[in-house]
């Protein structure tokens, strides 16, 4: 029996790692369990998440050999981790392999070629499986690219759940503000065609759809299986601007009869938006990023206009959405009173909800390849203070803001990373009295 490990790294960064599902480790195990069933290839999900009372090399030993260990790398902030993983099983099994694929290994090829045996550039639905094809003729080789217009996300199998116990598949978490229904993850769409620079999410650079057929199987099975009645969409934009295509999903999740959440642009139409409520949307999560007007040309969203802001909560209220309204504090070219602004903002548009993130440059966004252009003087190479999240789910966390501004910019005087600090934690602080985190 030849086995494959497909590894889950412990998301040290998440306070509850078990929230959220490892959507893109059950894709791509679910693919490689198809496309060898019944040919002695034997695949399993190697979950790290957490171990309490346990290091993680201690976890690690735990694990048992296989003839293939893989790794779907989409945070930079999970990169060390994991090469720290690739490092402790080679001494214990030093005859296996290690193959890795995701958004950072195709920012960073060139340094995870020295990393992994194997490494996947696009889409790993086709990429995967010959993998394991050439490991068994003797021909790997070093990079596997594949295009994503190669690739159709429209007919790639929805990811069974079955490689993780139920507990890590659904919980209450999820809507939490909405009856704690049971709830779970999933994918409808993926790609984004926004060019935001500080985004590396928006590969590919096209929206890639799932067919109705799947998106209602993918659900009925949640519900059959699971007793699944909420969704929770990762989705870049899950309120796509073709309105063909949104019409077909919000039908779809109609049908199914469930409450769903994602994020969005504030480009959606009233028509789309009311659609998305009658289709169970309880919950919309707009990427306003900055309430000022000059970062938000900076940062390319300047196509995304307050009153554009203003206008999408409006209506979300007025048909009952709930909206969370997600801010980046630390942006290029924010101004001395970004705080007093931001609360003024808030306090207009009276968002249900607001997410705070620390900014960061992560690898291969535009602001990370020109940082001279945004008056960058440094950026920490340690991957593992890139995960974005300072103070966003605890007071003591200390992941994020992996830079330094010069002192001046075009733009004028700029925050040191301890000024920084204390703006998200002065925000969060007001955010938390008002009882609009979670």
């Amino acid at each position: 029996m030849f086995r494959i490990g497909v590894v889950v790294p412990s998301w040290h960064y998440w306070e509850n790692p078990f929230k959220l599902q490892p959507l893109w480790e059950l894709y791509y195990a679910t693919v490689l369990e198809e496309e060898f069933i019944g040919k002695g290839q034997q695949i399993e999900l190697i979950d790290l998440r957490g171990y309490p009372g346990e290091t993680l090399p201690e976890r690690v030993q735990e694990i048992p050999g296989h003839d293939v260990f893989m790794y779907w790398i989409m945070k930079s902030g999970d990169s060390v981790e994991i090469q720290g993983i690739v490092d402790l099983l080679r001494r214990q099994y030093p005859a296996s392999l290690h193959v890795a694929g995701g958004t950072h290994v195709d920012m960073c090829t060139e340094e995870c070629v020295k990393i992994f045996d194997a490494v996947v550039v696009g889409p790993g639905e086709h990429s995967l499986p010959q993998v394991i094809r050439d490991i068994h003729t003797g021909k790997l080789k070093r990079i596997y690219r594949q295009k994503y217009t190669e690739a159709s996300f429209s007919h790639t199998p929805y990811p069974r759940r079955n490689f993780l116990p139920e507990s890590s598949v659904v919980n209450n978490l999820l809507f939490a503000q909405y009856g704690g229904v049971p709830g779970t993850s999933v994918h409808f769409s993926r790609g984004c065609v926004y060019k935001c620079g500080f985004c590396v999410y928006n590969v590919p650079g096209f929206f890639q759809v799932r067919n109705p057929e799947m998106m209602k199987a993918e659900i009925t099975y949640l519900k059959d299986t699971y007793g699944v009645q909420g969704i929770n969409f990762r989705d870049e934009v899950i309120i796509l601007p073709n309105e063909r295509l949104s019409t077909t999903m919000f039908h779809v999740l109609g049908e199914c009869d469930v409450i769903w959440r994602g994020q969005t642009t504030t480009m959606a139409t009233d028509q789309q938006l009311v659609q998305a409520r009658e289709s169970g949307c309880q919950e919309l999560a707009i990427g306003v990023e900055t309430v000022d007007d000059q970062v938000m040309k900076i940062i390319n969203k300047g196509w995304q206009a307050q009153t554009q802001i203003r206008h999408c909560i409006e209506q979300c209220h007025r048909i009952g959405i709930r909206i969370k309204m997600c801010l980046i504090f630390g942006l290029p070219g924010e101004p001395p009173d970004i705080v007093e602004k931001t609360m003024a903002f808030i306090e207009e548009t009276k968002p249900d909800y607001v997410g705070l993130s620390g900014f960061c440059p992560v690898p291969g966004s535009p602001i990370f390849n020109n940082p001279g252009q945004y008056g960058i003087r440094y950026i920490d190479r340690d991957w593992s203070r890139h995960a974005h999240l300072l103070y966003r789910f605890g007071d003591q966390e200390e992941v994020g803001l992996p830079f330094e501004y010069e002192p001046e910019n075009k733009w004028g005087k700029t925050f040191s990373r301890e000024q920084i600090q204390r703006n998200i934690q002065e925000m969060q602080q007001w955010l938390n009295e008002r009882a609009m985190v979670y």
